[in-house]
């Protein structure tokens, strides 16, 4: 389905994306311009460059498959995202050619790029009109990109950076952590790495203003629009784990292979329809929290850090935290925030016991553990089915309760595989 008289540009629409070819290269696929999994939005206002950065709040396509249908909503959300060569970059460096490298290979990938060897006049440019993305050095004369990215956050907190360091200067991922900058370089820097850069923090700030959009939305709305607005909610939600998946080969169609599992779960222990909905909900959502992790981090092949170890644990209270204002999500947010606990208390993030754990929060943590196995992740391969569910039985009442494991060993639904 191309749709010509399309906008430039894709949204997060109700299940998922309309794409340009621009636009495709975020997620590094291939167009068509429309990606079945989603429906157009039709009548959405045009884009336009000097407005791309608010989100429109105007109607929003309600349907499956097929032609889709027209629900109105007063007001109604669509959350627009900029095509991948409107988003704006600041590159700052004090070395000449390394900058100079770095801004001709952003502007042949389409952004606008303003470079600057000063950070102090890029600070000065930041305060007349702030770009979406700063990639800057870390150890620059004056000011430091450090301290350049804490004032490019004070003047809009949700610009995307990207901390380019030298050999040695450790002290760049602890500011990574510290400032929760959405990706570090080591130079020489490579220009794939950078364009992966540059996406992630794009994704990463695009996510921070759909949830504050759709927070401020739903609580005008709520009452009036309880199943538009869940309906809506998951949808866009539900977009935004694509891209999130999109970003790494080892979580291609993750999110959703663990919510077809977790629901299989649920189904066979005799859980009613509405359990079974919460508990696949939580399950596609289960790693939003990972949105703000670099790439570096999520697809190192190596043994993480203590400090990387703990970015990654992270990720369930990030989660938990980010579903949490959405109150017709119900219990979500609890099995989010547990689906990496264990009965034996060797889990994350509060190291919970027994029944401590919620069920659903097991359900999701043993669909998440099972296709994870199967998957394999950048430091390790995967495992045939027979082995993974050895490995299963061997921990069954020490990670997930005997039921559970059971219950996952008759339900499962081939996903991957």
């Amino acid at each position: 389905m191309n749709d010509p008289t399309a906008p430039a540009a894709f949204r997060i629409g109700c299940d998922g994306w309309l794409l340009t070819s621009a636009a495709a290269a975020i997620l590094e696929v291939e167009p068509p311009a429309f990606v079945p999994f989603g429906c157009p939005i039709p009548d959405a206002p045009p884009r336009h460059r000097s407005g791309h950065r608010e989100v429109i709040l105007n109607t929003i396509s309600i349907g499956g498959g097929g032609a889709p249908s027209r629900q109105s909503l007063e007001p109604g959300f669509t959350f627009h995202i900029p095509e991948v060569d409107d988003v704006e970059v600041f590159v700052v460096d004090d070395e000449r050619v390394a900058l100079t490298a770095m801004r001709a290979f952003l502007e042949q990938e389409g952004h606008p790029v303003r470079s600057f060897e000063d950070p102090a006049m890029a600070l000065d440019a930041m305060r007349t009109r702030p770009p979406e993305v700063l990639v800057t050095d870390l150890l620059m004369p004056g000011l430091s990109g450090v301290d350049l990215a804490r004032e490019a956050r004070n003047l809009d907190p949700e610009i995307g950076v990207v901390l380019v360091t030298g050999a040695g200067e450790e002290e760049g991922v602890t500011a990574t952590q510290r400032l929760d900058i959405s990706s570090y370089l080591s130079k020489p820097v490579e220009p794939r790495e950078l364009a992966k850069a540059t996406r992630q923090a794009f994704l990463a700030r695009a996510a921070r203003q759909h949830h504050q959009a759709m927070t401020s939305w739903m609580h005008t709305a709520m009452d009036r629009n309880a199943d538009a607005i869940r309906e809506v909610t998951l949808g866009t939600l539900s977009s935004l784990m694509n891209a999130l998946d999109a970003r790494s080969d080892y979580f291609q169609g993750h999110s959703r292979a663990v919510a077809m599992q977790a629901a299989a779960v649920a189904q066979s222990l005799g859980l009613d329809e509405d359990e079974v909905e919460e508990i696949r909900i939580a399950a596609l959502l289960h790693d939003i929290g990972m949105i703000g992790i670099p790439d570096s981090i999520v697809d190192k092949p190596d043994t993480l850090t203590a400090e990387e170890a703990a970015r990654i644990r992270s990720h369930c209270s990030a989660g938990a935290a980010i579903i949490e204002p959405m109150r017709h999500l119900a219990s979500a947010p609890r099995f989010i925030l547990e689906h990496h606990e264990r009965l034996d208390g060797s889990g994350y993030p509060a190291g919970k016991k027994g029944d401590e754990i919620s069920r659903g929060g097991q359900i999701v943590g043993v669909a998440e553990a099972w296709t994870g196995i199967l998957e394999g992740r950048a430091y390790r391969e995967g495992r045939k089915r027979e082995e993974g569910m050895e490995i299963l039985l061997l921990h069954q009442g020490r990670w997930f309760s005997n039921e559970i494991t059971e219950a996952l060993i008759e339900s499962d639904v081939g996903v991957i595989g």
